[in-house]
């Protein structure tokens, strides 16, 4: 069997930290586009949906190479992993706000960080893991 990029470790994680910049710059781009017109923690609610479906299509498609169906499997995995990575960015975000003077969508960026950790053993774990038998 030819290795690919998903059965290869760090070309996998290459890829989602790839995607994990694309999407953070997506996701700071509409914190500071919505901003401009509400305030930061709205701004933040704002912009997370967009970013999680850019993250959810780029990370099956590209990172994992899973060219399937979606299922629902998949669905209420990646729910439960928002939920984890959702609960601790939105901890980095406040506390950076807090803390500092920085403004909000470079708030978000490094609460962002914060999550990639911890995003990436879940979808690669739960998400996008290749199950045998029933899927």
């Amino acid at each position: 069997m030819k290795p690919t990029s998903t059965t290869l470790p760090l070309g996998k994680l290459l890829r989602f930290a790839t995607v994990g910049i694309a999407v953070m710059v997506v996701f700071m781009g509409l914190n500071w586009l919505f901003g401009r017109s509400m305030g930061a923690q709205a701004a933040f609610l704002c912009a997370y949906p967009p970013a999680l479906l850019l993250h959810f299509l780029l990370n099956k498609l590209w990172t994992f190479e899973d060219r399937g169906k979606v299922s629902g499997r998949q669905v209420r995995e990646y729910v439960f992993m928002v939920g984890v990575t959702f609960a601790i960015q939105w901890a980095a975000f406040t506390a950076v706000r807090a803390w500092t003077t920085w403004p909000a969508w470079a708030a978000a960026g490094l609460a962002n960080v914060a999550q990639m950790a911890v995003s990436f053993a879940l979808m690669q774990a739960r998400v996008f893991a290749v199950k045998s038998g029933r899927g």
